[in-house]
């Protein structure tokens, strides 16, 4: 379980003791022993270096032939020492840069950030704000860290840090994720740390401008041509066989032959003209077959020999039919009395057939007179 708050702890009563303005002053030592970042004669560049316990620590780091150079929004009391510069700086003005190369022209072997945002206890708001502020951090590192050199930030991790991580990876050979000592065990800061700073130009030829790739040539593909057509036309449809007509019967098919419709060389017969054409031989068959029929009777009624047809003989002929099918109808009273009088053939037709074999009947056991003793 992590200890109540207690703003003046170990660290704290350690700091006042020492002279130093800040309990930050020991994370900032820490670092630079663990990872030997500065030599004497380099210059240091700290981003909201106020109150001034990072800018203590570095300035004794860098010695009096170095340069330590302090900006915040606030200011910051004087040091006392020649070689340490301080100014009251927005990082967010236009003319930011402009004023901090005023403080030191050249470049810096060491940028830090401490700047931490008004904490409001929202995790996720000021985590989002913790990062903008270092990546603010970084952009100025970007434009006055000298190659090979080294950069430090305080940041709140969670929320987007997986991504700030990559951007500093992206820009440095290495990189760390540092927690001091001296850091409050109720604080989720850390400090991300990069070495090897790889310089704008080299960040910059890291994603080369892609070279468009020339494109090929389009491949002329040969058009499709309509035998007996001049020039490009549409894809000619199935051709169709004509019709003809045979006087008694139905329509019988017949090849097209050259320059008819559907043949070589004559034009396409249409969708709608072969619908028509259907239509009319549907219409026509019935009334050939019935006329066909009608003619047939006549001829089989000329050709059969013996004497003429009287008008007696038509009129038993034409009530014959009717009696036949009076009789078809009608079942005989012999019929009726038979079928009554054999009960078992009326029985024999009603009962439904037995399964076949296909159907899987199961098999009926033999009766007892055939079973083997």
């Amino acid at each position: 379980m992590a200890k109540p708050y207690d703003p003046k702890d170990f660290y704290f009563r350690k700091a006042k003791k020492a002279g130093l303005r800040a309990r930050s002053a020991f994370k900032i030592e820490e670092i630079l022993q663990r990872h030997r970042l500065l030599a004497r004669g380099d210059a240091v560049l700290d981003l909201g270096a106020a109150p001034g316990g990072f800018l203590q620590i570095l300035a004794e780091a860098v010695g009096e032939k170095g340069v330590a150079v302090g900006v915040d929004l606030e200011p910051i009391r004087n040091l006392g020492k020649p070689w340490v510069r301080t100014a009251v700086v927005d990082l967010l003005a236009p003319d930011a840069l402009e004023r901090i190369r005023a403080l030191h022209p050249g470049r810096f072997r060491f940028v830090t950030s401490d700047m931490a945002p008004k904490t409001i206890g929202i995790k996720v708001t000021d985590e989002a704000r913790s990062l903008e502020l270092v990546r603010m951090a970084l952009a100025v590192a970007e434009q006055t860290l000298a190659p090979g050199g080294a950069f430090v930030a305080k940041v709140f991790m969670g929320g987007d840090f997986p991504v700030l991580r990559r951007e500093l990876r992206a820009r440095f050979e290495s990189f760390h994720i540092v927690r001091p000592e001296a850091t409050r065990e109720s604080s989720y800061e850390v400090y991300v740390l990069g070495k090897g700073f790889r310089g704008t130009s080299t960040t910059a030829s890291a994603s080369p401008t892609p070279t468009p790739t020339p494109t090929p040539a389009p491949v002329p593909v040969p058009e499709a041509r309509v035998p007996g057509v001049v020039g490009p036309g549409p894809t000619p449809p199935t051709p169709t066989t004509a019709t003809a007509t045979v006087a008694g019967g139905p329509p019988s098919p017949r090849p097209s032959p050259p320059g008819e419709a559907g043949g070589e060389g004559g034009p396409w017969v249409s969708a709608p003209a072969k619908k028509v054409g259907r239509e009319a031989g549907a219409k026509a068959a019935p009334t050939a077959m019935k006329a066909s029929g009608k003619s047939s009777a006549k001829a089989t009624a000329k050709r059969a020999p013996g004497k003429t047809p009287t008008a007696k003989s038509k009129a038993t002929a034409k009530k014959a039919p009717a009696k036949s099918k009076a009789t078809a109808k009608t079942p005989s009273a012999a019929a009726r009395s038979k079928a009554t009088s054999n009960p078992k053939a009326t029985a024999k037709k009603a009962t439904p057939r037995r399964p076949s074999a296909t159907h899987h009947a199961r098999p009926r056991a033999a009766p007892p007179s055939r079973r083997r003793r």
